[in-house]
């Protein structure tokens, strides 16, 4: 899932990995992704992360490129994303913009807006929900909404159970379904 919309139709498996320098950090993806125009999609990003006030701000520029893309696909495209935070208690607020000036394939601008929180129910489960906003040129605008539980059974480990729906109708891949991901951390 990725902006409120499926990317495949079956599993997605994604690999990541980063390098942090103090409050910096560099990184790269690699993910595959259920498209007629490409077999998969991979990233290099840089960024920073600070703390400021309470609020735990991030940023970061990625620059993505689809992979075995075909010859006609616009196959390059630049993300930026600002994102703050704020823990509550047990409830976290959360704040995202992610902008692209040109996106993949025929969608010129792009820009996903989604604000959300989350709720510490017990050492190792936690409750969220969240509602973006899309809006794109050269691709239909769209909300989009999501709720789950993550149960986090060790440190480095989460699954997470989540159901996403939008108002885009019921074509692939806007349709509502039920995602159980798993996270793995080094």
């Amino acid at each position: 899932m990725s902006k409120g919309l499926a990317q495949t139709t079956g599993p997605q498996f994604v690999a990541r990995g980063e390098l942090a320098f103090g409050t910096w950090f560099v990184g790269g993806y690699v993910k595959n992704v259920d498209s007629s125009t490409s077999n998969g999609e991979a990233g290099a990003l840089i960024g920073v992360r600070r703390k400021v006030a309470g609020f735990d701000f991030s940023a970061s520029a990625a620059f993505k490129r689809a992979i075995d893309p075909d010859p006609t696909f616009d196959a390059n495209a630049l993300e930026l994303n600002a994102a703050a935070s704020r823990k509550l208690n047990t409830t976290i607020a959360r704040l995202s913009i992610v902008w692209s000036p040109d996106d993949f394939g025929a969608t010129r601008h792009s820009l996903f807006i989604e604000a959300g929180a989350s709720q510490q129910l017990s050492p190792y489960l936690s409750a969220s929900a969240a509602f973006g906003w899309r809006q794109r040129g050269g691709g239909p605008d769209y909300s989009a909404w999501n709720a789950g539980l993550t149960w986090n059974p060790a440190k480095p480990l989460s699954i997470d159970l989540r159901y996403y729906d939008t108002d885009g109708g019921s074509s692939q891949p806007f349709r509502p379904r039920a995602v159980i991901s798993a996270r793995a951390r080094f």
